[in-house]
């Protein structure tokens, strides 16, 4: 098998990620690119032609005959399409939840070095106990809700890697 060029790579991805492709002529293929690139003539058209072409011959997109005119199509997102759109928003996700774990977790550390200063203050002053078990409480308490929060991220992230 011969490997294939597409034409206007980036445009068609940006769209094809960006829209639900359903009965799409090509002519709206042509004027999304056309809208993020000026001064595109009919030498470029053609070359947009022929990645729809690519497109389909590579099963990312269905290419439809219209009933009342052979010489127009439509064209419909193929499986294959919905399922690379479908790994890439879960790597995104992916990408989110873990800036987010990395931030519980420095919180994390933050609440138990606070957790452990607050108990050599009263290792030291144990007449200070009364006083400061309401903070120990509040950190423990604070600690355990992020570490559920962490949990459940990488509960998340490996359902994610799962499938």
């Amino acid at each position: 098998m011969s490997k294939l060029t597409l034409p206007f790579y980036h445009e068609f991805f940006e769209i094809l990620q960006s829209n639900e492709i359903l009965n799409w002529r090509a002519n709206d293929f042509v004027q999304a690119i056309f809208e993020k690139r000026k001064n595109m003539g009919d030498q470029d058209r053609q070359l947009i032609y022929r990645g729809l072409a690519i497109l389909v011959e590579c099963k990312y997109l269905k290419r439809e005959k219209k009933a009342d005119n052979n010489r127009i199509y439509r064209y419909s997102e193929a499986p294959r399409l919905k399922v690379h759109k479908e790994n890439v928003q879960q790597e995104k996700i992916k990408e989110v939840l873990l800036t987010e774990q990395n931030i519980i977790e420095k919180s994390l550390q933050k609440n138990k070095v606070e957790q452990i200063f607050l108990q050599d203050i009263v290792h030291k002053y144990p007449d200070f106990e009364k006083f400061l078990q309401k903070y120990d409480q509040y950190i423990s308490k604070r600690i355990v809700e992020l570490e559920t929060k962490s949990v459940f991220i990488r509960e998340i992230i490996n359902d994610i890697e799962y499938f």
